[in-house]
């Protein structure tokens, strides 16, 4: 169990650095692509490095990391739903030590006050 959350951990942090490098490259580098595509680039660094772009950009990629790493477990854990008519139609819990059980009265509970006679 501790293994496997370790490289749940390790894969996640490995793709938010992979992100995180590759927009540090487009800040850095996007000046020695020549032609249309270092234009094109040079016009989305401008756009994603303005103050609000900058960090929506960023929380935009972490949801979609997180998004991504939950559908990996969840198709590897499989499904989590019970479907209801797998249940057997008379399912009660069964009763713990400090609390009896609802079917039978408890042996400590008072009777019922009797109604008072009109006058």
């Amino acid at each position: 169990m501790k293994d496997e959350r370790v490289k749940q951990v390790l894969i996640a942090a490995a793709l938010l650095a992979g992100l995180t490098g590759g927009a540090v490259a487009l800040l850095l580098g996007w000046r020695t692509v020549p032609g249309v595509l270092g234009e094109w680039l040079g016009m989305v660094v401008g756009i994603m490095s303005t103050p609000f772009f900058l960090e929506a950009s960023f929380v935009i990629l972490g949801v979609l990391v997180v998004m991504v790493v939950n559908a990996v477990r969840r198709h590897r854990e499989g499904d989590e739903f019970v479907a209801l008519g797998d249940l057997p139609d008379h399912h009660t819990p069964p009763a713990t030590a400090n609390q009896p059980s609802t079917n039978q009265p408890s042996a400590n509970a008072a009777a019922p006050p009797k109604p008072k006679p009109k006058a």
